[in-house]
C-alpha cells in the first residue's frame, strides 16, 4: 500500500494546466489582432520595456503579432508557462510511475 500513488486526473496536472495557460493566451492574442480589439497601453517609448521590443531580437525573430506589446507577452509567457510545462510533461511520460500498470 506505501508504494501505490494517488492518480491525479489529466486536466490537474501541473503540465496540462501550464501549457493550457500560454495556449489560451495565444487565442486571446489572435483574437484581438484579428479583431483589431488592443488593450490601451501606456506608450513604452523610452522605457525598458519599449526598448526590449524594439531591440532587433523583437523586430527579426519574434514578430508573431503586429503589436509589439503582444510578441514580448508571447515571449514571457513562453518562458514562465511554456518551457516549465514542456520539461514537466517530458517528466511525466518518462518517469517510471507512469509506467507501472501493476495493480497488486
Amino acid at each position: 500500500m506505501a508504494g501505490k500513488q494517488k492518480r491525479v486526473p489529466f486536466l490537474k496536472r501541473y503540465w496540462v494546466s501550464s501549457i493550457g495557460v500560454f495556449l489560451l493566451s495565444q487565442i486571446i492574442f489572435i483574437i484581438f489582432e484579428a479583431t483589431g480589439w488592443i488593450l490601451n497601453y501606456r506608450d513604452i517609448d523610452g522605457t525598458l520595456f519599449g526598448r526590449i521590443t524594439e531591440s532587433s531580437i523583437f523586430i527579426e525573430w519574434f514578430t508573431f503579432y503586429e503589436t509589439p506589446q503582444f510578441n514580448l507577452l508571447t515571449l514571457f509567457f513562453g518562458i514562465f508557462f511554456l518551457v516549465p510545462g514542456i520539461i514537466s510533461a517530458i517528466k511525466n511520460v518518462f518517469s517510471p510511475s507512469y509506467h507501472n500498470t501493476n495493480s497488486n
